[in-house]
C-alpha cells in the first residue's frame, strides 16, 4: 500500500508542479495522511499550500464554517465533503482540493456502517464526490480511502 501511495504523490506533484497548480487538503476520517502522503515526497512545497484535520463536527463548523444545515443530517455525507473540498480551496487559495470524511470502523457512527466514506476533490469548475463501501479494519479503511482520494485527484488533473 505504501508503495502505491508514494506512487500516486509523486504523479501529483509531477502533474501539479509541470502545470503551476496548487492543492489544499481538508481531511476527516483520514486524519492527516493526505497530506503526509503528498508531503513525504520531495518538493511538495511547490504545489502543497496547506490544510486542516477537521474531526469533530464541531471543528467543522469552527474551522471550516460548514453551515449548520448541511451537517444537521450528520458529518457523514456527500454534501460535507462537498463543503469541506469547497471551503478549503477558497480559504487556502488552492487550484484543487481534497476532502474525506466517513466512519473508519469498528461499529455504526450516526446510523451509518463502517467503511462508508465520502471523498470529494474540486477545482475552479466542479466537485467530484466518490462513496466507498470499505470492508477492512479502521488502519486499512484509512490507508484505501488515502490511496482512492489521490486516485480521484489524479484522475481529475487528466
Amino acid at each position: 500500500m505504501k508503495s502505491s501511495l508514494k506512487i500516486l504523490a509523486y504523479e501529483i506533484l509531477k502533474t501539479l508542479s509541470h502545470n503551476n497548480k496548487t492543492l489544499a487538503t481538508a481531511e476527516s476520517c483520514t486524519g492527516g495522511l493526505i497530506a503526509s502522503t503528498i508531503t513525504d515526497i520531495p518538493g511538495a512545497s511547490k504545489i502543497f499550500l496547506g490544510g486542516v484535520v477537521v474531526y469533530a463536527k464541531e471543528i467543522k463548523q469552527k474551522i471550516l464554517g460548514i453551515p449548520e444545515e448541511i451537517l444537521k443530517e450528520g458529518v457523514i455525507s456527500a454534501q460535507v465533503a462537498e463543503a469541506m473540498a469547497k471551503i478549503i480551496k477558497d480559504i487556502i487559495g488552492s487550484d484543487y482540493s481534497i476532502a474525506t470524511t466517513g466512519n473508519l470502523g469498528p461499529s455504526t457512527l450516526e446510523g451509518k456502517p463502517k467503511g462508508l466514506i465520502y471523498i470529494a476533490v474540486a477545482d475552479s469548475r466542479s466537485v467530484e464526490i466518490k462513496e466507498l463501501n470499505l470492508k477492512g479494519d479502521r488502519i486499512f479503511n484509512k490507508q484505501e480511502a488515502t490511496l482512492q482520494a489521490l486516485k480521484a485527484l489524479l484522475n481529475m488533473l487528466k
